[in-house]
């Protein structure tokens, strides 16, 4: 291959990178830094140096005053833990072994593999799911068995290992720039968000009463804010087991919902045969009553259907000019703005997440990584509750 065919190639994939998840990529290592969890990075061969340099840009590119540090990894780094394990337990084992010596609950674990079957690799995401820990994967290929295994899957659909390990290393690359910049143009926090560790029922309390007990920040502005880590840490921390997933599903839209400024939204959840098992509807901030059948109508058709059929996110400025959008009875005509999200679970569509504005042209491409970091975490959780079920 000659060098402006290389060059040509890589220009290719790069224009189809799944911008709205790289954007989600970015939003999880946000909530870890701000959480204070830990961020595993691994990867073999050139992926252990993309994995190596990752670890390195997140702990030091993005430091500064008032803001916690990444606890960033390398499961690749330590030479001599790494060969101690390769010896005595074998090669497959180098990162399980690490992981399940340092790894907690909520942290998040990222595995760089161009094949997307790299056995220690694949090993260790074993590990990662036991402690219920977000788990990305970057491939290339077809993505391999990483893909279906991952809550977050990048994939460079190249059978070029030079060019997909290229463009993991931009991944990486542009994820820290980005970052750097929120770092420098944002309000740092005061302090760090305190995370309420003991679950509780909230089907008696209001939305107020939820968002006023979740966090202690010393800005009083900080506090008048909706902040997207709240929201992301009340679904993923405090909506928990003591909750059915019907109920589960109400409180994640009204918080959704209301965090995000919409004043309508739905949730949509199916199993492994596509059917629609349960779900929510919001209007004005209320749960509409709705049967399982008509929740199963609005997956079925309009945008929400696009969105599974499609497996992927849209925004909608204007809801008059999209033909998507089918009205409903509220609409009265009015054009609103909309954003509608797929839940994956391992490569696999398990339901949308759609919330309204009330005027056209209110979403923002912040809106929609916020609404896709969201839809990960209702992925997660729900799938745990669809197994319970089955």
């Amino acid at each position: 291959m000659q060098i402006s065919q290389y060059i040509s190639s890589v220009v290719e994939q790069i224009k189809q990178l799944p911008v709205e998840k790289i954007e989600a990529v970015m939003e999880t290592l946000n909530q870890a830094r701000l959480a204070g969890k830990q961020i595993f990075i691994m990867g073999n061969g050139g992926s252990a140096s993309t994995a190596s340099h990752f670890v390195c840009d997140l702990a030091k590119n993005t430091r500064k005053e008032g803001w916690p540090p990444f606890k960033t990894i390398g499961l690749t780094d330590n030479m001599a833990i790494f060969s101690a394990y390769a010896n005595d337990e074998g090669y497959e084992n180098v990162f399980a072994q690490q992981l399940a010596s340092l790894i907690n609950v909520g942290d998040v674990v990222i595995g760089i593999s161009a094949s997307g079957n790299s056995p220690n690799v694949l090993k260790a995401m074993d590990v990662a799911a036991q402690h219920q820990a977000t788990r990305i994967g970057f491939t290339g290929f077809n993505g391999g068995k990483l893909g279906k295994m991952v809550d977050l899957h990048i994939n460079i659909p190249s059978d070029n290992y030079g060019q997909v390990e290229d463009i993991h290393l931009m991944l990486e690359h542009m994820m820290v720039s980005a970052i750097q910049e929120r770092v420098n143009t944002e309000v740092a926090p005061q302090q760090e968000i305190e995370v309420i560790d003991t679950p509780t029922i909230f089907a008696d309390e209001n939305i107020s009463q939820l968002f006023g007990r979740l966090t202690t920040v010393t800005d009083q502005n900080l506090q008048q804010e909706k902040d997207p880590v709240e929201l992301l840490y009340t679904i993923s921390k405090e909506l928990s087991d003591h909750l059915d997933l019907h109920s589960m599903l109400e409180q994640i839209l009204l918080l959704t919902v209301y965090n995000i400024g919409a004043d309508s939204g739905s949730i949509l959840v199916m199993d492994d045969d596509g059917n629609v098992v349960d779900g929510a509807i919001a209007y004005c901030g209320e749960i509409q009553d709705r049967s399982t059948q008509q929740l199963a109508d609005t997956i079925h058709k309009g945008l929400a259907g696009w969105v599974v059929e499609n497996r992927q996110a849209a925004l909608i400025p204007s809801t008059n000019d999209d033909p998507r959008w089918v009205a409903s009875s509220w609409d009265e005509g009015k054009s609103r703005s909309a954003l509608s999200v797929p839940l994956m679970s391992q490569d696999r569509v398990v339901g949308v997440l759609t919330t309204v504005q009330p005027e056209p042209g209110q979403f923002t491409r912040d809106d929609l990584a916020l609404l896709t970091a969201v839809a990960l975490t209702v992925s997660v959780t729900s799938g745990v509750h669809l197994s319970r079920k089955g």
